[in-house]
């Protein structure tokens, strides 16, 4: 009876009517996965960062069972019931970031429904850094407006 409860707590019940062939449950991190790949599907989103809660102490991350097994995905459900997700990723250069982290939701919010009928209460999404293109990594700031300089530094 306790591995029953056990298997509820870590999965999620799809569907609240009983069917004729019993429950449909789903895991976790098969959700995490899921907005996962809906985030990076969003133009102007390069990665996704590794750890989201890599800025609060190791010993609270790990008695919090706080380590997602995503990468920059972190699920929670409350208890009364609200899901929402957290995400961490990385821009590049140039992306208009509130314009890209509202894509982000909206598309981790229509996947999840679409996909899994599961109704996402809030989705949190941080900009944990942004990728340089090569066109200003090139650029040496001693010479900014020195032609020369920046074609040499481009071959």
């Amino acid at each position: 009876m306790a591995k029953s409860t056990d298997l509820t707590n870590k999965n999620f019940l799809l569907t609240k009517e009983q069917m004729a062939d019993g429950q449909m449950l789903v895991s976790k991190t098969a959700l995490e996965a899921v907005a996962q790949a809906a985030a990076q599907g969003v133009d102007g989103v390069v990665a996704m960062q590794a750890k989201v809660y890599e800025h609060l102490p190791k010993y609270l991350t790990k008695v919090a069972g706080l380590q997602p097994a995503v990468p920059g995905v972190m699920m929670k459900k409350d208890e009364r019931g609200t899901i929402s997700f957290d995400l961490s990723v990385i821009l590049e250069y140039g992306a208009v970031i509130p314009k890209v982290a509202f894509a982000v939701q909206q598309a981790v919010k229509s996947d999840l429904t679409n996909l899994a009928g599961l109704t996402v209460d809030s989705v949190n999404v941080t900009v944990a850094g942004l990728v340089p293109d090569e066109d200003h990594q090139t650029i040496d700031p001693e010479h900014l407006f020195d032609e020369s300089a920046k074609k040499e530094s481009a071959k």
